[in-house]
């Protein structure tokens, strides 16, 4: 016959023992509310940058090797209409890209492309519902009503100059962005 309480006693068995052996240790203080930041400032604090742009954990002979963020190449940007109709029945407008004598615009990844406004950090992305690329340039067609919601959430005074940004990546993963200015009027 077994005792009622036996449970309890393997159980606090257990806790005494993992105290004993990860008292000492920084492991057992990682239990708690900010278990996670502690481990990523350890990890973050005992990593050393090699001269390849890699990373070394101290006490690893082997890296891990991360790739550095190089700045977006600059691309030309043609924008059309370059005057938005707030009230016009359109339902799309035009970016042409055309990107450095080095690079094609087949190569393009499709799904990087977005346009954001400059002047609106915070408000949301637009995707292009279409995207190919047209004699040497790359062309992608945007809803017009997607731009519409973001430029009604910033209460502009019309007419106004609009800075547009389109970012997007090579397939090799080489960043490219570029700008463009359209008007928007309400009549």
């Amino acid at each position: 016959m077994k005792r009622k309480g036996s449970f309890y006693k393997v159980y606090f068995y257990t806790l005494i023992a993992s105290i004993l052996i990860f008292g000492g240790s920084r492991s057992f203080g990682y239990i708690g509310a900010k278990t996670f930041e502690k481990i990523d400032i350890e990890i973050e604090s005992s990593m050393q940058r090699t001269p390849n742009c890699g990373y070394i954990i101290a006490g690893s002979t082997s890296s891990l090797f991360v790739v550095p963020k190089q700045p977006p190449k600059a691309i030309g940007i043609f924008i059309q209409p370059r005057v938005l109709k707030l009230n016009s029945k359109g339902n799309i407008f035009l970016s042409w890209i055309s990107l450095p004598e080095e690079y094609d615009p087949h190569a393009i990844s499709n799904d990087s492309l977005e346009l954001s406004v400059l002047s609106c950090p915070k408000c949301k992305i637009i995707y292009p519902v279409y995207q190919y690329p047209v004699h040497g340039k790359y062309l992608t067609v945007f809803l017009r009503k997607d731009l519409i919601d973001i430029i009604g959430t910033m209460y502009l005074d019309l007419p106004t100059k609009l800075n547009l940004k389109v970012y997007g990546e090579i397939n090799d993963g080489t960043p490219f962005e570029g700008l463009g200015t359209i008007w928007i009027i309400n009549k």
